[in-house]
């Protein structure tokens, strides 16, 4: 009877136990259940992944409750690298990773809800034309710890860079040899930048978030990228220069990374004033854009200081995005006799570019 007692009084206490906060091992594709412990630290489950290449962390939760599984990311020493973050219901959340780490994932919810949790390693391929969205941890979407996509394109134009994101990014440019070719462009909400490219290739946009918190996560919606057609035109210099037909316009590619020079021949057959329309589709480059001069058919030019050209496309969004060309017209206060006579537009930097359409009036 003592015995049995004994037995019975056991069985109530193992009954009655509570779930204790452990450390697993996880393994790439394969879920692993557990149990919120409770709600202090020293209750919290810790999921270890050891990497074997080095990309993204896609961590993928499932609850009981269909709530939000919450987590911290921590390094070997289990110190905190990316907190609060917070993984939807079978969606995932990247957090960027070096190849052969030590990573630990802390679990941390509402005790005695359970959850799986699995992860994968991946990389951000982007097919051309084609939209993503990713979660990425803030800690993963530094100044210092970027978030980088290639981009493969197969003609020269205006690259676009589409994104509509959770949180303000900046944006940078680089070509094939991961050298900076644009300057830091700002992006809110759904916004798109981009561009001038004179060549197929690889090029890369990196992002970051600019309060540089290692707290939550951004979500970047409907990620894409495509080339507007630009043909490139050889007249980079006075003999190669584009004959301009009165009341046509002539699109012109702005390659970004080089500084572009651009020579267009006019030919009056009467005295006249002269009126040239210039239709700016520059992207975001701080106004440092274009600058322009009338030359006398010897390549000498008449005004001694350059017709600045600041504006810059913009864009809207109304279920599709929607370019705004800012228009600069000129004229001369005098008029032109008979001849020929030259237009020289020259980009003022090496990080401006896009393109641009000019026209004679």
């Amino acid at each position: 009877m003592k015995k049995w007692l004994s037995v019975f009084i056991f069985l109530l206490a193992v009954s009655g136990m509570s779930v204790q906060a452990q450390d697993f091992t996880l393994k790439s594709g394969s879920y692993q259940s557990g149990t919120y412990a409770g709600d202090n630290e020293e209750d919290y489950n810790y999921y270890m992944v050891k990497t074997n290449k080095k990309g993204y962390l896609a961590i993928t939760a499932k609850t009981s409750d269909h709530k939000n599984l919450f987590v911290d990311i921590c390094d070997q020493n289990k110190q905190v690298v990316a907190s609060d973050i917070s993984i939807e219901d079978k969606k995932n959340v990247l957090h960027a990773c070096d190849k052969s780490k030590v990573y630990y994932i802390r679990v941390k919810g509402t005790q005695g809800i359970t959850y799986k949790i699995s992860y994968k390693i991946t990389t951000l391929n982007l097919k051309y034309a084609k939209k993503y969205t990713y979660t990425v941890t803030n800690a993963s979407l530094q100044e210092k710890q970027q978030v980088v996509i290639p981009m493969k394109v197969s003609n020269s134009g205006i690259l676009h860079f589409m994104v509509n994101t959770s949180n303000p990014l900046t944006v940078k440019y680089y070509n094939s040899k991961k050298k900076a070719v644009s300057e830091n462009a700002t992006m809110i909400k759904k916004d798109l930048s981009g561009i001038g490219i004179a060549s197929k290739g690889k090029y890369y946009v990196h992002l970051y978030n600019p309060e540089n918190t290692t707290i939550g996560t951004t979500t970047l919606k409907d990620i894409k990228y495509q080339v507007d057609n630009v043909f490139t035109i050889r007249n980079g210099s006075k003999g190669k220069a584009k004959s301009l037909s009165k009341g046509k316009y002539v699109r012109m590619l702005v390659p970004a990374g080089k500084k572009t020079t651009a020579w267009f021949k006019i030919r009056i057959t009467k005295k006249q004033k002269l009126n040239i329309s210039i239709d700016s589709q520059m992207m975001q480059n701080n106004g440092k854009n274009l600058q322009l001069y009338i030359c006398n058919n010897k390549g000498k030019k008449l005004n001694v200081n350059p017709i600045i050209i600041n504006g810059e496309s913009s864009v809207i969004y109304k279920k599709k995005y929607i370019m705004k060309y800012p228009k600069t017209v000129f004229g001369t206060t005098s008029a032109f006799p008979e001849g020929t006579y030259y237009i020289k537009v020259e980009s003022k930097t090496k990080t401006s570019s896009g393109a641009f359409k000019i026209k004679w009036n």
